[in-house]
């Protein structure tokens, strides 16, 4: 996907294809809140909130979902077909932080 038109509106998108049984771990982006566009399929997605609380939902195309900054969140597709869907953030420099990398990958 061409996003150069993009450049310095601080908003970010990616495309993201899923197989079944795909998923995209638990992570958070410190510096921007996403918003989950499905174009195809069906994906679980949810989120974990500072009370410890899991936000959950099973979302079908043509439908959203929207993840607060800086919270751990993930997306799953416990379908039987491929699903694909647009990631929208509020900033150009949204990051990605991977729990399961930054807790069993850093140095003490």
């Amino acid at each position: 996907m061409d996003t150069r038109g993009l450049y310095t509106l601080g908003v970010s998108l990616a495309r993201i294809d899923y197989q079944p049984d795909g998923l995209n771990p638990p992570h958070t982006h410190p510096r921007a809140s996403e918003i989950i566009f499905v174009l195809d399929g069906e994906l679980d997605v949810g989120f974990i909130t500072t009370a410890n609380k899991l936000i959950s939902k099973s979302i079908k195309k043509r439908r959203h979902f929207c993840v607060p900054e800086g919270l751990v969140h993930y997306q799953k597709n416990n379908g039987v077909k491929p699903a694909s869907v647009i990631a929208g953030f509020n900033s150009q420099f949204p990051g990605t932080q991977s729990i399961a990398t930054t807790l069993f990958t850093s140095t003490p």
